[in-house]
């Protein structure tokens, strides 16, 4: 005999009963047979391809027997005058004046056709436009249309389209002053080159070669902040900054024809801010960048590089190894910055 002797857990005829939570939960502490046939209808439950075969088959079923029934009552019913003639409806009371109709419906098919040929003798000899075809089909009522056109050339794929920057109303600022961290002389920087494009100089530790005919001076200083000037109106937000800017680069627009495109450059610059405040990882905007230059051309969602594009195409000069989409889209940056 053991000397030490264990009890039961529980006793041998006890049942546990789960609770329902979500649905109902077979006990495998009962019979088999109890097992097999609560395990079935839980499979047939929660599968959905045998849900739906039910389903279908319960519909054949109905089918038929609406069927069978529908002839039933057909086969029941007596007609009460003669075998009517094709083309003729089923009357319970004979008329007396039943060739009058048949002559003028005789005389209705005859005008429609005297009508067709008369419409397509005119379309032939050019008299009357052809209708135009729809592209929906005759049992659906849904149109299909692309909306992804660009503004100038009306087109819907843009592969073929040579890159340019985009040319949006420049607004001449006049002078300004601008004072960036050494962080920032990288973007100030490329934005010098499209300012000796269009006709905006920037003078102090950043220069271009734009004469006095420049639309807007940008007197270019260093500091411990980023900072704006424009007729003694100072602004210290980056992404602020690089929106003046770019409205008199002609590389931003503020205007409801620009909304998506502006609304897409607010994002990524906004991004490119938090990466020169350190607080967003470079490598993984560049790898969100690739994702999105799968489906687009630019940041800005559009064709044209704006100003979203040089901004950040500068923060990542330095990067070596670029994922394929980003180092096709520096590449074009780089050509029309050259």
């Amino acid at each position: 005999m053991p000397m030490y002797k264990l009890p039961a857990f529980l006793p041998a005829d006890f049942n546990v009963q789960p609770k329902n939570i979500v649905y109902k939960l077979a006990s495998y502490h009962g019979e088999s047979g109890e097992q097999q046939s609560s395990a079935s209808s839980v499979s047939l439950e929660t599968d959905p391809v045998k849900v739906l075969e039910q389903k279908q088959l319960e519909l054949i079923e109905r089918l038929k027997k609406q069927a069978d029934s529908l002839g039933k009552l057909l086969a029941s019913a007596k007609p009460t005058t003669a075998a009517p003639q094709k083309g003729a409806a089923k009357e319970s009371t004979p008329q007396p004046a039943q060739e009058a109709p048949k002559k003028d419906k005789d005389a209705k098919k005859e005008a429609r056709k005297a009508a067709k040929n008369e419409a397509k003798n005119k379309v032939a000899s050019g008299d009357a436009p052809a209708p135009k075809k729809t592209a929906t089909s005759a049992g659906s009522s849904w149109t299909i249309e692309d909306d992804r056109k660009t503004w100038e050339t009306g087109l819907s794929l843009t592969a073929n389209i040579p890159s340019t920057l985009v040319n949006y109303p420049q607004e001449p600022l006049g002078q300004i002053t601008l004072t960036v961290t050494k962080s920032d002389l990288v973007w100030v920087q490329s934005l010098a080159l499209v300012g000796q494009k269009r006709s905006v100089s920037f003078t102090g530790n950043v220069t271009n070669k734009v004469g006095k005919d420049a639309k807007t001076t940008v007197n270019v200083k260093t500091g411990e902040e980023v900072s704006l000037t424009i007729n003694k109106v100072t602004i210290r937000s980056r992404a602020t900054v690089w929106k003046s800017l770019g409205l008199a680069l002609g590389l931003f627009a503020r205007t409801s024809q620009q909304v998506l495109s502006s609304a897409h450059q607010a994002l990524w610059l906004n991004k490119s801010n938090q990466v020169l405040l350190k607080t967003a990882d470079l490598s993984l905007l560049e790898r969100e960048a690739s994702q999105f230059l799968a489906r687009f051309d630019s940041l800005s969602s559009q064709w044209d590089i704006t100003l979203a594009d040089i901004i950040f195409r500068s923060l990542i000069k330095a990067t070596n190894t670029l994922p394929n989409n980003v180092e096709i889209w520096a590449k074009k940056i780089d050509q029309l910055l050259a």
